[in-house]
């Protein structure tokens, strides 16, 4: 009895471990990719969507694939998740009691969706190719929808799903129809090169009713009509227009976005008010009547190609490359102040305490991380147009930064003051290296130069110009005397610091060399490129001592401190971890949404960090 009970506990005591066992998640509570420590940023709310929209409690739809995800915005918390179809969504719409809405799928078919029972009341399918939009109609009965190539506009009963009526258009191509004032009338944009780009058309003759607006193209989501029904919004390539509906005249024309297209439209609660979103990230708040821009912000990196107006009329939900967000549209500012970059994180380097991490982003901000906890200690401002390179001094006290406009920045880490601008490259500078000493920082960019710099005086000590092409990689030797540099010929060339003397050329790669770094010592070196290979070389014959595969652009490469490991990372997403003494691949980590850029390790050797264009950092384990 007393061995039966025992048994009895014992594999009670395995169900219990087993039910119990946990997967590692970041300071937020999401879930962290295996082999990852830590996560530094947040994919909330990343990652590729067809359209979102508002409900009426001001809770937030996502369209991602075949589901429907709703978000508490205020709380920045994922709620639910809904499994619409089998084919991806393409458009969504909500019904004016907020019960239901129209999706439409990329196999050609709409569905009216249940959001509370999370069912299917109506589906149909629409036998249009390229299915891009479908609409309401204003008594909820009959159904808009846009093919955009052959370009197709028609017209279904709801209950039936029975056709109504089919218009093929004589653009190129269009983009999304929808209902004009009563619901009688469908108006449309596309693009037909120097034809007109936008149409109105009678729905019940299937003819046009007018056809204007000459420009290069308009925007999928960039037709809205105002509240009263009676003006049309539309964004095109060189501004934003609004139209008198019933004679399709001119009212306004809102212009001046840097030169870039308006990529979508909305109008605010405030009826005299509206919204443009432009291709470099902005998004403006106007007063239609006067043409002026009451407020511009920056929620986006590039192509804000969806807005929509909360219930409230307070808050705007946007989306551009690669990122959802809410702002007020008071101020500007976010819903949720995340702590992360809002563009791809480009470098990362490592304070000599190993537990904090630099982080430099197109978005021009540097962000200072706690490798452990996931926290944003600081931000730094000032990298502008988005640094590209990172390097902390060997004291802990400067960071320098590569921007995008061929100026090195230098900021004191404990305050993030700019100490100095280095000026001289023309070209992004991808690559900055402090010396062991810290006596000297190195600088490589888009001009085919390596700078080496003195720390007191702004010019520079040395130009290295043997590249043929853009330099994308620099590294010191541990003991100061030597640099590596790899370029756009697929070079990798060795020197000595001192005498700025080239001592060796190695020659190998098929194609841009993107990352170097010495192995251990002075006599063997390792670089990556866009073959996928990583070689290691000997430094005395130029010759390659061994060849490893990563598969794909390695973009990043990095060895740890001893010489025994080194770990790249690249465009598929993958870090590969090799052997240098046998060769062989010892680990392999996922998880990170975007190209992986760069990579850095702790001086223990025993983490490594990736910097992702997914605007994430993630903490790996490397020794178990």
């Amino acid at each position: 009895m007393r061995t039966l009970c025992l048994s009895l506990l014992f594999s009670g005591l395995i169900v219990f471990l087993v039910s119990h066992v946990t997967v590692a998640q970041d300071r937020l509570g999401d879930p962290l990719p295996e082999g990852a420590v830590q996560r530094l940023g947040t994919l909330r709310l990343r990652g590729g969507i067809s359209d979102l929209c508002y409900l009426l409690d001001g809770r937030g739809v996502i369209a991602v694939g075949n589901r429907l995800d709703i978000w508490d915005l205020a709380k920045g918390e994922l709620q639910a998740t809904q499994k619409v179809c089998d084919a991806g969504i393409v458009s969504i719409a909500l019904r004016s009691d907020g019960k239901a809405m129209l999706v439409a799928d990329g196999s050609g078919k709409v569905h009216e969706w249940d959001l509370e029972n999370q069912a299917v009341l109506h589906t149909f399918a629409t036998d249009q190719s390229s299915l891009r939009s479908a609409h309401y109609s204003p008594d909820e009965k009959r159904v808009l929808t846009t093919g955009s190539r052959p370009p197709t506009i028609k017209e279904f009963e709801l209950a039936t799903g029975n056709e109504l009526v089919a218009i093929s258009g004589k653009m190129h191509y269009f983009h999304e129809a929808i209902y004009g004032p009563e619901g009688k009338t469908a108006l449309v944009n596309g693009g037909a090169g120097s034809d007109p780009i936008l149409a109105h058309y009678d729905l019940s003759s299937g003819e046009p009713l007018h056809e204007w607006h000459k420009d290069y193209y308009a925007h999928r989501k960039s037709l809205v009509l105002s509240e009263d029904r009676q003006r049309l919004l539309a964004g095109t390539r060189h501004s934003a227009t609004e139209w008198q509906i019933a004679d399709h005249a001119l009212l306004q024309k809102f212009s001046g976005h840097h030169g870039h297209a308006v990529t979508a439209v909305a109008y605010c609660k405030d009826p005299d008010q509206l919204l443009t979103g432009s291709r470099d990230g902005s998004i403006r708040r106007w007063n239609r009547l006067e043409n002026k821009v009451l407020l511009r912000w920056c929620p986006h990196e590039a192509y804000v190609t969806h807005i929509r107006v909360s219930p409230d009329g307070e808050r705007v939900l946007s989306y551009g490359r690669g990122m959802v967000a809410e702002t007020s549209l008071a101020d500007g500012k976010f819903t949720v102040a995340w702590e992360r970059h809002n563009g791809p994180a480009e470098a990362v380097a490592l304070l000599p305490d190993g537990s904090t991490a630099v982080s430099g982003s197109a978005d021009g901000m540097l962000r200072t991380w706690d490798i452990n906890s996931g926290e944003c200690l600081s931000t730094i401002e000032g990298a502008t147009v988005g640094a590209y390179a990172v390097a902390v001094s060997p004291d802990g006290t400067r960071v320098a930064a590569g921007c995008k406009d061929g100026i090195i920045r230098e900021f004191s880490l404990p305050d993030g003051e700019l100490i100095r601008e280095l000026e001289g490259h023309r070209g992004y500078v991808r690559s900055v290296a402090y010396t062991p000493k810290g006596w000297h920082l190195l600088s490589a960019a888009g001009d085919g130069s390596v700078r080496v710099w003195g720390m007191e005086k702004d010019e520079p000590m040395h130009v290295l110009k043997e590249h043929r092409g853009g330099v994308l990689s620099v590294a010191i030797s541990a003991d100061g005397k030597f640099v590596l540099s790899g370029g756009r010929d697929g070079t990798v060339r060795f020197y000595n610091l001192q005498t700025a003397e080239l001592l060796q050329t190695c020659e190998g790669h098929r194609g841009w060399v993107e990352a170097v770094s010495f192995a251990g010592d002075n006599e063997h070196a390792l670089s990556s490129g866009r073959d996928g290979k990583i070689y290691k070389w000997d430094l005395n014959t130029g010759e390659i001592e061994a060849e490893m595969v990563h598969g794909g652009w390695v973009r990043a490469l990095v060895c740890t401190p001893d010489g025994k490991t080194v770990c790249a990372g690249g465009e598929d997403r993958t870090i590969t971890c090799w052997d240098l003494e046998s060769g062989e691949k010892t680990a392999t980590f996922s998880g990170h949404q975007g190209h992986v850029l760069s990579l850095a390790v702790t001086p223990d050797g025993s983490r490594l960090i990736s910097a992702s264009q997914d605007t994430t950092l993630l903490v790996w384990e490397l020794t178990h």
